[in-house]
């Protein structure tokens, strides 16, 4: 019974993670939540699977899409364009321990480590898992007509880097759909 309540204790409180707004705005109309974009993320996944240049475990990646902002509850959101948190990573490892703690000792375990291979981006599913973060955050730029790009004055400089890992690993996607894009906002004084 003791490992019932406590995987019942953390599925209550990621519930709270719909409570995480971040500054993406689903259709240019309201904020995105966590749960949203972790949701969005899957399907990234499982849509556009066939692009990424290297073997990996699909259902890894799924895992670490699903628990990847988990964190936020504690640690909070921080957007991808806005002013850079330098206790950031601190505050979430922090808050991960903390969550994932509520879980049985090797659900703990399991959970914890799946987060840090997502945040160390060094393993084929945590690249995956990354590149869909990143994706999933572009497509909302692009359904907001630049939002957060307009909001932190994105410069290009910027764009790009954020979008690296897709240009490693998902290089047909980032030429023939995305750059294409990062220009047109560009040429638009959207993007800096």
């Amino acid at each position: 019974m003791e490992r019932i309540q406590k995987q019942m204790e953390f599925l209550n409180e990621i519930d709270k993670v719909k409570e995480i707004f971040r500054q993406s705005l689903v259709d240019g109309k309201r904020e995105e939540n966590d749960a949203e974009h972790s949701w969005h993320m899957a399907m990234v996944a499982i849509t556009l699977k066939e692009y990424f240049i290297e073997e990996f475990n699909l259902e890894k990646s799924l895992k670490m899409i699903l628990i990847h902002d988990l964190v936020e509850i504690y640690a909070g959101d921080t957007p991808a364009f806005g002013v850079e948190r330098p206790d950031k990573q601190e505050e979430e490892i922090k808050a991960a321990k903390k969550l994932f703690s509520l879980l049985p000792k090797d659900q703990n375990e399991d959970f914890l480590d799946l987060w840090l291979e997502f945040e160390d981006c060094q393993s084929s599913e945590a690249k995956f898992a990354n590149v869909c973060d990143r994706y999933q955050g572009f497509m909302q730029n692009l359904t907001s007509d630049g939002h957060t790009w307009k909001k932190f004055n994105a410069t290009m400089e910027r764009v790009l880097d954020r979008a690296e890992v897709l240009k490693l690993y998902v290089p047909e996607i980032f030429e023939k759909y995305m750059l294409p894009k990062f220009e047109m906002y560009k040429n638009r004084g959207i993007i800096k």
